[in-house]
């Protein structure tokens, strides 16, 4: 499985890094953008885990919206540190799936996005490299965008699976408890500005 900025900053931020480790086989794969393949190659990741250490300069020490940038920093800190542990694997595309993601996100293959039934004008540079992955290697995906998961499907993708289908994924193998996992999902929307569904 590979999992886009969303979902694996999500489990990140969470403390999840282990359980979506486990529901990844062992290892997280996320495409080259997200992440560098090596630490002088800043991806979406790298940007998620700086605005939080920008956020805990903006608040006094000890409040909640320090701890809740703090916990988010480290969180982000420990799930990008995996890269050179092995549990965490930096793809990198091939030139035909920096074409298909090119087509995802460049303006003049607008009519081609809309003819795969997307609605945003274009996708992100991170979730087009993910899907052109993913689909090109029968991978499934995991990914919070509703347009970037309608492009997935278009494209001959075949099992799309959002941040809360992973976390009722680890509830049903036991690698997490529901009530912890309700109450970490619900954090993400409450405290994080995460805009997924609720809980069902």
């Amino acid at each position: 499985m590979l999992v886009d900025t969303s979902v694996a900053r999500n489990f990140a931020i969470a403390g999840w890094i282990d359980e979506l480790c486990a529901l990844s086989g062992g290892v997280v794969r996320v495409a080259q953008g997200v992440l560098g393949v090596d630490p002088e190659e800043p991806g979406e990741l790298d940007r998620a885990k700086q605005f939080f250490e920008r956020q805990t300069r903006l608040h006094p020490a000890g409040s909640p919206d320090y701890t809740r940038a703090l916990a988010a920093e480290m969180g982000l800190e420990q799930l990008i540190a995996r890269r050179s542990s092995g549990h965490l694997e930096v793809v990198v595309p091939t030139p035909q799936e920096l074409r298909t993601a090119t087509r995802l996100t460049e303006p003049e293959h607008r009519s081609w996005r809309q003819a795969l039934r997307m609605r945003a004008r274009r996708l992100d540079a991170g979730e087009a490299v993910s899907i052109a992955i993913a689909v090109a290697r029968g991978e499934s995906f995991g990914c919070d965008d509703e347009d970037a998961c309608i492009a997935y499907r278009a494209l001959g993708g075949s099992q799309c699976l959002s941040t809360l289908d992973l976390v009722q994924r680890a509830v049903a193998r036991s690698l997490l408890s529901e009530g912890t996992a309700r109450e970490g999902y619900e954090r993400l929307r409450t405290e994080y500005r995460f805009f997924g569904p609720p809980w069902r």
